[in-house]
C-alpha cells in the first residue's frame, strides 16, 4: 500500500481517536480499567502527528513506535489499572487492536514522499518527546485519580503550576504553551490536522486584532514591538482566578480534570491555537510574567531575504508577526522553534544574534 502523506495523517488520526475514546471509556465510566499500553498508543499517535514531513516519508519507521505500545500492552496485560481487580478483556483487546491495526497499516507501506531537505532541529524533536510525555503522565494522573481514588494530580498541578508561573517565565518565558499543556499537544497534533469547518470560523475584527498590534512597552526596548496580551485572555483570566481563590478549588478532583477538559473541548470552536491565543485564562499570565524572560528566540532582521510568503509565520501557533520585530521574538513567543524549522534559510531565526544584526543594531544605536 502506498503511504502518501495524507494517508498517514489520516491513519494516526484516527489510530489516536480511538486511544482517546478507549481511554475516556475506561476512565470516566463504571468500567474504571485502563491498560497502561494505551498511554503509549497515545503517545505514539501525538509522536507521529507532530512529526508529518519526517515519519510520512518513513512510515515503516513510524510503526515501530505503534510496535513498542503494543509490546508494552503485552506486557502489562496482567496487570492494568482496575478498580474491581477483575479485569476487562473488552478493553484490552480494544487496546491490543488500537495498537495493531496502525502497525500493520505502515510496516506494510510504501512510501513516494520525499523526505524534507532540511533536518529536523534536534530541539525540536526534544520538545515533542517532552509534549508527549507529559500528555502521557497528565492521562496517568487523571486515570489514578478517577480509578483509584488516590490524589496524584494534585503533586502533578503544583509542580505545573509552579514552573510554569514562578521558574520557567523568567528564564524562558511562555514555554508552558509550547511545550508543556496538554491542550496545545492536543491541538499542535490532533486539531490541526481535523479539517472540519470550526462552528467559529473567524473572531471578530476587534479581537483578532488584539494579538497583530505592537504597543504596550512594559520592559524597555526588548519588547517595544512585542504584541499586546490580548485583553480578552485577561478577561478569561479574572473570573477563574476569583473562582479558584474564593471557592479554593484546587483540592476538588473534577476541578483540575474539568478545567483542562474545557480548554479542549472549547478548542474544538476555533482554528488551531485560537483559544489559546485569545481565550485562555491558564497563558494569560504566564504571557505577562514572560516580559523579561533572560533567553529570546533571535530573528536577524539584516538577513532576512523577505519571501513572498513567511513560512515561519505561517508556522507560528500564536500568530507572531515575526518580520515585523526588530531583533528577537516577544513575550509571546512560546519558543516551540517551528518558526526557526520552518525558516527555509539557517540564519534568519537563530538562538544567537547573528554578527551582521549586532552590526546593525549598533549602527541604528548611533544613528539615534
Amino acid at each position: 500500500m502506498n503511504i502518501t502523506q495524507k494517508r498517514f495523517v489520516t491513519i494516526n488520526k484516527w489510530a489516536l481517536i480511538a486511544a482517546i475514546f478507549v481511554y475516556l471509556m475506561g476512565v470516566f465510566t463504571p468500567l474504571k480499567y485502563l491498560q497502561p499500553g494505551l498511554l503509549f498508543a497515545l503517545g505514539a499517535g501525538f509522536f507521529c502527528l507532530l512529526h508529518i514531513p519526517y515519519f510520512a516519508s518513513r512510515p515503516r519507521v513510524a510503526a515501530h513506535l505503534w510496535l513498542f505500545a503494543l509490546f508494552v500492552t503485552a506486557m502489562t496485560s496482567t496487570v492494568p489499572l482496575d478498580k474491581t481487580g477483575e479485569g476487562n478483556n473488552l478493553l484490552l483487546m480494544l487496546t491490543v487492536l488500537n495498537c495493531l491495526i496502525p502497525f500493520l497499516l505502515l510496516i506494510r507501506g510504501n512510501s513516494e514522499e520525499k523526505a524534507p531537505k532540511k533536518r529536523r532541529l534536534k530541539v525540536v524533536t526534544f520538545r515533542t518527546v517532552v509534549q508527549c510525555g507529559v500528555f502521557m503522565i497528565w492521562a496517568s494522573v487523571t486515570s489514578f485519580c478517577f480509578i483509584k481514588g488516590t490524589r496524584p494530580d494534585l503533586l502533578f498541578w503544583a509542580m505545573f503550576h509552579v514552573f510554569t508561573v514562578a521558574v520557567f517565565p523568567v528564564f524562558i518565558g511562555r514555554v508552558l504553551c509550547g511545550w508543556l499543556c496538554p491542550n496545545a499537544t492536543m491541538q499542535d497534533a490532533l486539531y490541526k490536522n481535523m479539517n472540519y469547518k470550526r462552528p467559529i470560523e473567524n473572531l471578530p475584527k476587534a479581537i483578532e486584532e488584539q494579538s497583530n498590534t505592537c504597543a504596550m512597552n512594559t520592559s524597555g526596548n526588548v519588547d517595544k514591538r512585542a504584541p499586546l496580551v490580548p485583553a480578552t485572555l485577561l478577561m478569561s483570566w479574572f473570573p477563574m482566578f476569583f473562582a479558584e481563590t474564593v471557592w479554593d478549588l484546587t483540592p476538588v478532583d473534577w476541578y483540575p480534570i474539568s478545567f483542562m477538559y474545557g480548554l479542549i473541548i472549547l478548542s474544538l470552536l476555533f482554528k488551531w491555537r485560537k483559544l489559546c491565543t485569545h481565550f485562555c485564562w491558564l497563558s494569560s499570565y504566564r504571557c505577562l510574567n514572560g516580559h523579561n524572560s533572560l533567553w529570546r528566540i533571535r530573528y536577524n532582521k539584516s538577513k532576512c531575504r523577505n519571501c513572498k510568503r513567511c513560512l515561519a509565520e505561517a508556522a507560528c501557533p500564536f500568530y507572531i508577526n515575526i518580520c515585523n520585530q526588530e531583533n528577537e521574538m516577544p513575550a509571546t513567543c512560546c519558543l516551540c522553534f517551528s518558526c526557526m524549522e520552518a525558516c527555509p534559510f539557517d540564519d534568519v531565526i537563530t538562538f544567537k544574534r547573528a554578527p551582521e544584526e549586532k552590526a546593525r543594531l549598533k549602527a541604528e544605536g548611533k544613528a539615534q
